[in-house]
């Protein structure tokens, strides 16, 4: 089938393959600035946006379990314990429910998550395949969906939230911590991280550069953040 070849197994980073899925994300959050007046005063526009953005991410992840398992058989990686995974859903959520509350927890999160893997995209198959497009998809649609809520629901943050937030991302990091090594897994890279980035922890030594990481993600939750922080500091 066209979407599973495996001849479409060529994908090269920071090439046109690569650049094109991110040039139709600025594309749509430049529609989404130009017609926020219109999507706000529309609410009905909004709950089909919210719904379809919602829906289409977690079919696209259950087709991507399936081609996996078709493949390779069931993998204990494919539990949704990554940041990613569990960006996405809690994103899906959040559209769902309209919720506030979990767009405080998972924004951070979503921004992070998605930008590093945009610019990382370990990824071995280029377009048409289908895992290039959940690849870029899936990542794309829960950035985009934080930054649509955003923009057109003025959603903010204070820095409670971010405090928040960080700590429930830590609670999950200690848990997968030591749950990694008896499922054989890497969630949340705790076990290993990229090559791409892995230069920038490993000098700490095999104990520390977990702590490094750790610590690295705390402050780019509170830079990512701060862009969309309300100005009472610690308001509710």
């Amino acid at each position: 089938m066209l979407f599973f070849d495996e001849s479409y197994r060529t994908f090269q980073p920071f090439t046109l393959a690569h650049l094109y899925p991110v040039l139709v994300l600025i594309a749509l959050i430049i529609l989404i600035i130009i017609f926020k007046k219109n999507l706000r005063e529309n609410r009905k526009a909004d709950k089909i946006i919210r719904y379809s953005i919602a829906i289409t991410m977690i079919v696209m992840e259950w087709i991507h379990y399936a081609w996996v398992i078709s493949r390779s058989g069931f993998m204990l990686s494919l539990l949704p314990l990554g940041l990613c995974a569990i960006s996405m859903y809690l994103t899906a959520f959040t559209l769902f429910l309209d919720s506030k509350k979990l767009f405080k927890i998972v924004f951070p999160w979503a921004i992070i998550g998605s930008v590093m893997s945009l610019l990382i995209a370990d990824l071995a198959y280029s377009f048409p395949h289908f895992r290039y497009l959940h690849y870029f998809g899936n990542h794309e649609l829960f950035l985009f969906a934080n930054l649509y809520l955003v923009i057109i629901r003025g959603w903010r943050m204070t820095y409670r939230d971010v405090l928040k937030s960080s700590a429930i991302l830590f609670s999950i990091s200690v848990v997968l911590y030591l749950v990694n090594p008896l499922l054989n897994t890497n969630h949340m890279f705790l076990m290993e991280l990229p090559h791409e980035v892995s230069f920038l922890f490993s000098w700490m030594g095999k104990r520390l550069w977990v702590v490094g990481f750790v610590i690295g993600i705390f402050i780019l939750i509170n830079l990512v953040s701060l862009p969309i922080r309300d100005k009472q500091y610690l308001k509710s």
